[in-house]
């Protein structure tokens, strides 16, 4: 699991307390995670955040009975690996099926994943979570200490001329949705490293298994697949 960067941040965003600038690109420690199959289901945090919100991306559907909320970073080698190795059966056996539904959230921590995330949501939300899952399984090959001109390639590859690319890596809008979506997950959840998942508001910090999750959900009253 990355810890947030601390080192050589600035409050750059007026009206958004604890917006950070990332000045550097550096690996943060590996600490060590819960499983969720572990969770105590039986003291979820009691915030509005632990459900979907009106600007939340809702994969699956949205009358699902489990939230499955993940705060993540496009530059997180944990996450990317989650997304690779988990994230399609959890999506095939639990959302697609109606038992779930994912809500991805904004965390970046680092400005490559800032610049990655600015990029995702350029698009139509509808095509948010396939950018997503995109910029994780090629993110060796995008990912440095500036990220724009890789990202550029990967935006004209899709069929986005560099003037729309350098406007949405521009937009002080978006960027700051983004980082208030990072502190309203700091300030709910006291979310600090990504991965972190947040299921019926119960908070699950780091990498989680496939089975670990099912045994939750399974906990939670979804029947197994």
């Amino acid at each position: 699991m990355r810890n947030l960067l601390i080192a050589g941040v600035v409050v750059i965003v007026a009206g958004v307390a604890g917006f950070l600038a990332w000045q550097h690109f550096q690996t943060p420690s590996v600490t060590d995670t819960a499983s969720a199959a572990s969770a105590d289901t039986s003291k979820p945090i009691d915030s509005p955040l632990a459900k979907a919100q009106p600007d939340d991306i809702v994969i699956g559907d949205a009358n699902a009975p489990i939230t499955m909320i993940e705060y993540s970073s496009l530059s997180c080698p944990h996450c990317a690996k989650f997304a690779k190795d988990v994230m399609p059966k959890i999506k095939a056996d639990f959302v697609d099926t109606g038992k779930v539904k994912f809500i991805p959230r904004d965390f970046p921590l680092n400005k490559p994943a800032l610049q990655a995330a600015l990029f995702a949501h350029c698009q139509s939300p509808m095509l948010f979570y396939g950018i997503s899952e995109s910029l994780f399984k090629t993110q060796d090959q995008w990912l440095t200490n500036d990220a724009t001109e890789a990202l550029a390639q990967i935006a004209a590859t899709a069929g986005m001329d560099r003037g729309k690319f350098d406007a949405c890596l521009a937009n002080k809008d978006a960027e700051a949705k983004i980082v208030a979506t990072s502190k309203a997950g700091q300030d709910a959840f006291g979310i600090n490293a990504t991965p972190t998942f947040v299921v019926n508001g119960i908070k699950l910090e780091g990498e989680q298994t496939y089975d670990d999750l099912k045994a939750l959900f399974v906990k939670l009253g979804a029947s197994g697949s």
